[in-house]
């Protein structure tokens, strides 16, 4: 599939107005469904953390909003903003994002996508917390998609969710331990990507192994012939980083080798700290269906962390997601959701250099600005 160079609302609002409107069949309502959620997602990108800030912002710029929407009946009030945010069925907004976000990306082929888990702290309806799991795509700094959880141990169960909804043929899928599990390693292979999954304690045979393995393997000079090692060194604030990757792919002696479809190597990451109070040494463990040298490895370990680093702490810091009081599931994962395309929009217009919270700040007085970020070249 050819990448397209930049993302497009226009695109986007079509998808809006394609979902079945949720609202009483037949019903005579005022403000047209993609309409409401265009001015959603503007006021998102304009600075707006809440319902009632975006009903602000919208009766503030009516008379620009109406530039390139028809708003026959004015803008909406804030009661028509958090029933549409309610009713509006996450899976229904999910599948409009798949659909614009795909031919940017192009196709996962040779990329990397991380799939992490992120609990939303203010977003709650009585006792239940809003989790999401999203697919990151590392080359492309965006989210490919996401799936609700109720809590995060429930992530086990929502990733071959998640994936079923995905096309990432020819990628390769990186998640933590808790994704761990053999029915998804299946699952990616079934889908025609690779996976690097990391193995703790939760796995306590395919632990015990690789350590030990590893614990016999770099103190023995023939072994250690077999492993494929990369090293690197970070300095910063007078501390030294040293992580020494190393790959064994020749794993026929693990007797249960055969239970991960596809299982090809035993990865181990030794990170060594060295600081003015001492030494410290600590060691993580991965499988992967890869024969691959240990240079590609360390870039797709280290390279996992993007999901959490561009995506997960620029929703709370640049958009305030874990301060965001929104009650009603749906209201908060569909805000979620809009988030991440504003986050999209906003990454994706280049010709200013200032941060993600710089932007939406602009965004918010200069009406010129938005319209760039938007690439409303021509009314709708």
């Amino acid at each position: 599939m050819k990448k397209k160079e930049l993302l497009n609302i226009r695109e986007l609002i079509k998808g809006f107005d394609e979902i079945e409107d949720p609202r009483r069949p037949g019903g005579n309502f005022r403000h047209e469904l993609a309409e409401v959620l265009t001015i959603i997602l503007i006021g998102v990108i304009c600075g707006c953390d809440t319902t009632d800030e975006i009903a602000d912002y919208a009766e503030a710029k009516e008379g620009w909003l109406r530039t390139f929407l028809k708003l026959e009946h004015g803008v909406p009030s804030l009661s028509t903003f958090e029933r549409i945010m309610n009713v509006i069925r996450p899976s229904a907004l999910e599948s409009v994002y798949r659909k614009w976000v795909y031919p940017y990306i192009g196709g996962c082929l040779g990329k990397q996508i991380a799939i992490d888990g992120k609990t939303a702290c203010g977003a709650s309806k009585g006792r239940e917390t809003l989790h999401t799991v999203s697919a990151w795509v590392r080359e492309d700094s965006i989210s490919l998609g996401q799936i609700k959880t109720v809590e995060k141990s429930n992530e086990i169960t929502a990733i071959p969710e998640l994936l079923d909804t995905l096309d990432i043929r020819g990628g390769v899928v990186t998640i933590d331990a808790m994704g761990c599990q053999k029915e998804i390693a299946k699952k990616i292979v079934s889908e025609e990507a690779n996976y690097v999954l990391a193995v703790k304690k939760n796995h306590p045979d395919l632990y015990e192994s690789i350590d030990e393995y590893y614990q016999w393997a770099v103190n023995n000079p023939i072994e250690q012939k077999h492993l494929n090692v990369w090293e690197e060194e970070d300095r910063s604030h007078g501390r030294v980083c040293v992580r020494r990757i190393m790959v064994n792919d020749e794993i026929e002696w693990y007797d249960r080798k055969k239970e991960w479809t596809c299982l090809r190597s035993f990865i181990m990451v030794e990170r060594i700290r060295k600081k003015e109070e001492g030494v410290s040494t600590e060691r993580a463990y991965y499988i992967s269906s890869m024969e691959a040298n240990a240079k590609k490895f360390a870039s797709l370990i280290r390279g996992h962390w993007s999901v959490e680093n561009n995506l997960h702490w620029m929703l709370d810091v640049a958009f305030r997601e874990d301060d965001c009081q929104t009650h009603g599931v749906n209201a908060a994962q569909n805000l979620s959701l809009l988030r991440k395309v504003a986050y999209a929009l906003l990454k994706n217009e280049t010709s200013s250099s200032a941060s993600i919270k710089r932007k939406r700040k602009k965004a918010a007085y200069d009406n010129d600005y938005t319209s760039t970020i938007l690439r409303l070249l021509n009314p709708l």
